[in-house]
Protein backbone atom coordinates (compact mmCIF):
# COMPACT_ATOMS: atom_id res chain seq x y z
CA UNK A 1 0.00 0.00 0.00
CA UNK A 2 1.65 3.42 -0.90
CA UNK A 3 2.39 5.65 1.76
CA UNK A 4 -0.37 8.62 1.27
CA UNK A 5 2.35 11.58 1.37
CA UNK A 6 5.58 10.40 -0.11
CA UNK A 7 6.24 13.16 -3.17
CA UNK A 8 9.38 14.66 -2.46
CA UNK A 9 7.79 18.00 -3.44
CA UNK A 10 7.68 21.27 -2.05
CA UNK A 11 4.53 21.34 -0.42
CA UNK A 12 5.49 18.31 1.33
CA UNK A 13 8.19 19.66 2.49
CA UNK A 14 5.96 22.21 3.66
CA UNK A 15 3.89 20.40 5.16
CA UNK A 16 6.75 18.12 7.26
CA UNK A 17 7.96 21.73 8.59
CA UNK A 18 4.53 22.60 9.96
CA UNK A 19 4.62 18.83 11.75
CA UNK A 20 8.76 19.69 12.94
CA UNK A 21 7.34 22.94 14.78
CA UNK A 22 4.51 21.73 16.54
CA UNK A 23 5.80 18.15 17.65
CA UNK A 24 9.97 18.70 17.67
CA UNK A 25 9.70 20.20 21.52
CA UNK A 26 7.72 17.41 22.43
CA UNK A 27 9.94 14.75 20.94
CA UNK A 28 13.06 16.16 22.04
CA UNK A 29 11.41 16.53 25.56
CA UNK A 30 10.57 12.79 25.35
CA UNK A 31 14.38 11.96 24.21
CA UNK A 32 15.67 14.25 26.83
CA UNK A 33 13.41 12.24 29.55
CA UNK A 34 15.03 9.15 28.15
CA UNK A 35 18.28 10.41 28.26
CA UNK A 36 20.04 10.49 24.75
CA UNK A 37 23.04 11.86 25.17
CA UNK A 38 27.14 11.96 24.21
CA UNK A 39 28.68 9.18 22.32
CA UNK A 40 25.16 7.40 21.59
CA UNK A 41 24.13 5.08 18.30
CA UNK A 42 20.58 6.42 17.09
CA UNK A 43 18.35 5.40 14.52
CA UNK A 44 15.47 7.34 13.36
CA UNK A 45 12.91 5.73 11.11
CA UNK A 46 11.38 7.63 8.76
CA UNK A 47 12.97 10.78 9.62
CA UNK A 48 10.85 12.89 6.90
CA UNK A 49 12.80 16.63 7.06
CA UNK A 50 15.65 15.76 9.54
CA UNK A 51 14.94 18.71 11.89
CA UNK A 52 14.92 15.59 14.73
CA UNK A 53 18.19 13.89 12.99
CA UNK A 54 19.92 17.27 13.08
CA UNK A 55 18.71 17.61 16.77
CA UNK A 56 20.50 13.82 17.78
CA UNK A 57 23.18 14.76 15.76
CA UNK A 58 24.55 17.66 17.77
CA UNK A 59 23.38 16.16 21.25
CA UNK A 60 25.23 12.45 20.69
CA UNK A 61 28.73 14.47 19.34
CA UNK A 62 31.61 13.45 17.04
CA UNK A 63 31.67 9.94 19.66
CA UNK A 64 28.28 8.98 18.38
CA UNK A 65 26.10 7.97 15.39
CA UNK A 66 22.60 8.50 13.72
CA UNK A 67 21.42 6.69 11.23
CA UNK A 68 18.42 8.36 9.40
CA UNK A 69 16.32 6.40 7.02
CA UNK A 70 13.01 6.86 4.82
CA UNK A 71 11.26 6.08 1.30
CA UNK A 72 12.32 9.56 0.10
CA UNK A 73 15.45 10.77 1.35
CA UNK A 74 15.72 14.21 -0.79
CA UNK A 75 15.32 15.93 2.46
CA UNK A 76 17.60 14.00 4.97
CA UNK A 77 20.63 14.52 2.18
CA UNK A 78 20.10 18.32 2.64
CA UNK A 79 21.52 17.69 6.55
CA UNK A 80 25.17 18.49 6.88
CA UNK A 81 26.44 16.09 9.67
CA UNK A 82 29.68 14.41 9.65
CA UNK A 83 28.22 11.84 12.44
CA UNK A 84 25.20 10.95 10.11
CA UNK A 85 24.29 8.14 7.32
CA UNK A 86 21.04 8.12 5.49
CA UNK A 87 19.48 5.59 4.11
CA UNK A 88 16.79 4.52 1.98
CA UNK A 89 14.90 2.07 3.64
CA UNK A 90 11.06 0.55 3.83
CA UNK A 91 10.47 -0.56 7.88
CA UNK A 92 7.65 -2.86 6.21
CA UNK A 93 9.82 -4.94 3.94
CA UNK A 94 13.59 -3.81 4.60
CA UNK A 95 15.59 -5.38 7.67
CA UNK A 96 17.92 -3.19 10.18
CA UNK A 97 20.79 -4.60 11.69
CA UNK A 98 20.16 -6.59 14.99
CA UNK A 99 21.08 -5.00 18.57
CA UNK A 100 22.87 -2.24 17.33
CA UNK A 101 20.93 0.91 18.50
CA UNK A 102 21.07 2.66 21.80
CA UNK A 103 17.49 4.63 20.75
CA UNK A 104 15.17 3.79 18.22
CA UNK A 105 12.89 6.16 17.43
CA UNK A 106 9.69 6.84 14.84
CA UNK A 107 7.41 9.42 14.75
CA UNK A 108 4.31 9.30 12.98
CA UNK A 109 5.48 5.80 11.18
CA UNK A 110 3.38 3.19 12.53
CA UNK A 111 0.61 4.87 12.36
CA UNK A 112 0.63 4.83 8.08
CA UNK A 113 0.95 1.07 8.17
CA UNK A 114 -1.41 -1.68 7.29
CA UNK A 115 0.36 -3.80 9.60
CA UNK A 116 2.63 -1.90 12.29
CA UNK A 117 2.81 -4.17 14.72
CA UNK A 118 5.46 -6.11 12.31
CA UNK A 119 7.37 -2.66 11.85
CA UNK A 120 7.30 -2.23 15.59
CA UNK A 121 9.00 -5.65 16.07
CA UNK A 122 11.38 -5.10 13.59
CA UNK A 123 12.67 -1.70 15.32
CA UNK A 124 12.59 -3.55 18.52
CA UNK A 125 14.95 -6.03 17.25
CA UNK A 126 17.73 -3.38 16.74
CA UNK A 127 17.74 -1.86 19.66
CA UNK A 128 20.41 -3.18 21.86
CA UNK A 129 19.75 -5.18 25.22
CA UNK A 130 19.63 -1.67 27.75
CA UNK A 131 18.43 0.74 24.43
CA UNK A 132 15.17 2.25 23.99
CA UNK A 133 12.79 2.12 21.74
CA UNK A 134 10.50 5.68 21.22
CA UNK A 135 7.07 5.45 18.75
CA UNK A 136 4.78 8.46 18.51
CA UNK A 137 1.48 8.45 16.68
CA UNK A 138 -1.87 9.58 16.76
CA UNK A 139 -5.40 9.18 18.11
CA UNK A 140 -7.37 10.95 15.74
CA UNK A 141 -10.41 9.12 17.18
CA UNK A 142 -10.59 11.97 19.80
CA UNK A 143 -10.85 14.35 17.68
CA UNK A 144 -14.69 14.97 17.16
CA UNK A 145 -16.07 17.89 18.92
CA UNK A 146 -15.56 21.83 17.40
CA UNK A 147 -17.03 24.90 17.24
CA UNK A 148 -17.74 25.74 13.64
CA UNK A 149 -20.22 27.86 11.88
CA UNK A 150 -21.70 24.25 11.06
CA UNK A 151 -20.78 21.48 12.97
CA UNK A 152 -22.23 18.94 11.12
CA UNK A 153 -21.11 19.75 8.06
CA UNK A 154 -17.67 19.42 9.27
CA UNK A 155 -18.24 16.25 10.73
CA UNK A 156 -19.40 14.66 7.79
CA UNK A 157 -16.82 16.13 5.43
CA UNK A 158 -14.04 15.08 7.78
CA UNK A 159 -15.35 11.59 7.92
CA UNK A 160 -14.87 11.18 4.09
CA UNK A 161 -11.29 12.72 4.58
CA UNK A 162 -10.90 10.08 6.95
CA UNK A 163 -12.27 7.87 5.38
CA UNK A 164 -9.62 7.53 2.40
CA UNK A 165 -7.06 7.91 4.92
CA UNK A 166 -8.11 4.41 6.13
CA UNK A 167 -8.36 3.25 2.79
CA UNK A 168 -4.66 3.66 1.93
CA UNK A 169 -3.67 1.69 5.29
CA UNK A 170 -4.32 4.98 7.75
CA UNK A 171 -4.51 3.83 11.47
CA UNK A 172 -6.49 6.51 13.33
CA UNK A 173 -6.39 5.26 16.88
CA UNK A 174 -3.15 3.69 16.36
CA UNK A 175 -1.58 6.16 19.30
CA UNK A 176 -3.66 5.22 22.23
CA UNK A 177 -2.71 1.97 21.71
CA UNK A 178 1.42 1.96 21.74
CA UNK A 179 1.83 1.34 25.60
CA UNK A 180 0.46 -1.99 25.07
CA UNK A 181 1.91 -2.69 21.86
CA UNK A 182 5.25 -1.73 23.14
CA UNK A 183 4.66 -3.73 26.43
CA UNK A 184 3.41 -7.04 23.96
CA UNK A 185 6.96 -7.17 22.34
CA UNK A 186 8.44 -7.11 25.66
CA UNK A 187 9.67 -4.03 26.45
CA UNK A 188 10.05 -2.62 30.27
CA UNK A 189 9.22 0.01 31.78
CA UNK A 190 7.20 1.77 29.60
CA UNK A 191 5.92 5.32 29.61
CA UNK A 192 3.35 7.05 27.56
CA UNK A 193 2.73 10.63 27.43
CA UNK A 194 0.11 12.33 25.51
CA UNK A 195 -0.33 16.05 23.85
CA UNK A 196 -2.95 18.25 22.39
CA UNK A 197 -3.16 21.64 21.53
CA UNK A 198 -6.81 23.59 20.52
CA UNK A 199 -6.62 24.21 16.70
CA UNK A 200 -7.58 27.24 15.26
CA UNK A 201 -7.87 29.35 11.87
CA UNK A 202 -5.94 32.47 13.87
CA UNK A 203 -2.45 33.13 12.10
CA UNK A 204 0.34 30.66 11.14
CA UNK A 205 -0.27 27.64 13.63
CA UNK A 206 1.89 25.10 13.27
CA UNK A 207 -0.96 22.57 13.97
CA UNK A 208 -3.81 23.94 11.54
CA UNK A 209 -1.57 24.49 8.65
CA UNK A 210 -0.66 20.39 9.04
CA UNK A 211 -4.17 19.89 8.85
CA UNK A 212 -4.89 22.13 6.27
CA UNK A 213 -1.91 20.90 4.05
CA UNK A 214 -3.04 17.32 5.00
CA UNK A 215 -6.49 18.01 3.61
CA UNK A 216 -5.43 19.53 0.37
CA UNK A 217 -3.11 16.72 -0.63
CA UNK A 218 -6.33 14.56 -0.01
CA UNK A 219 -8.90 16.60 -1.47
CA UNK A 220 -8.52 14.64 -5.19
CA UNK A 221 -9.13 11.06 -3.47
CA UNK A 222 -12.12 12.36 -1.96
CA UNK A 223 -13.76 14.36 -4.77
CA UNK A 224 -12.45 11.18 -7.09
CA UNK A 225 -14.02 8.55 -5.13
CA UNK A 226 -17.07 10.63 -5.09
CA UNK A 227 -17.39 10.77 -1.30
CA UNK A 228 -17.57 14.87 -1.79
CA UNK A 229 -18.30 17.10 -4.49
CA UNK A 230 -15.53 20.21 -5.16
CA UNK A 231 -18.05 22.74 -3.60
CA UNK A 232 -18.24 20.34 -0.24
CA UNK A 233 -14.82 20.28 -0.13
CA UNK A 234 -14.28 24.01 -0.70
CA UNK A 235 -17.03 24.49 2.09
CA UNK A 236 -15.28 22.38 4.30
CA UNK A 237 -12.49 24.20 3.76
CA UNK A 238 -13.75 28.15 4.39
CA UNK A 239 -15.12 26.43 7.08
CA UNK A 240 -11.89 25.39 9.18
CA UNK A 241 -10.27 28.70 8.12
CA UNK A 242 -12.96 30.24 9.60
CA UNK A 243 -12.75 32.62 12.76
CA UNK A 244 -15.23 30.85 14.50
CA UNK A 245 -13.71 27.79 14.28
CA UNK A 246 -11.94 25.98 17.35
CA UNK A 247 -11.25 22.07 17.61
CA UNK A 248 -8.94 20.73 20.31
CA UNK A 249 -7.05 18.01 18.05
CA UNK A 250 -6.43 14.57 18.24
CA UNK A 251 -4.13 13.49 20.86
CA UNK A 252 -0.52 12.83 20.03
CA UNK A 253 1.01 9.97 22.16
CA UNK A 254 4.53 9.49 22.27
CA UNK A 255 5.24 5.78 23.90
CA UNK A 256 8.79 4.44 25.40
CA UNK A 257 10.12 1.51 26.66
CA UNK A 258 13.89 -0.70 27.09
CA UNK A 259 14.88 -3.30 26.36
CA UNK A 260 15.84 -6.13 28.88
CA UNK A 261 19.67 -6.55 29.42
Amino acid sequence: MPYLFDEATRSERERLAAIEAGLDPFSVECLQNIGVGEGWCCLEVGAGGGSIVEWLCRQVGPRGRVVATDLQTKFLQAVDAPNLEVRRHDITTDELESGAYDIVFARKVLEHLVDPGSALRRMYGAVRPGGWLLVEDTDLASFRRVSAPHPERFERAYVKFLEVMRSAGFQPALGIRLGDELRSIGADGVQVHGRTVEWTAAGDQPTGKVYRMTFQRLRERVTKAGLLTDAEVDQFFADIQSREFHAMTGIHIAAWGRKPV
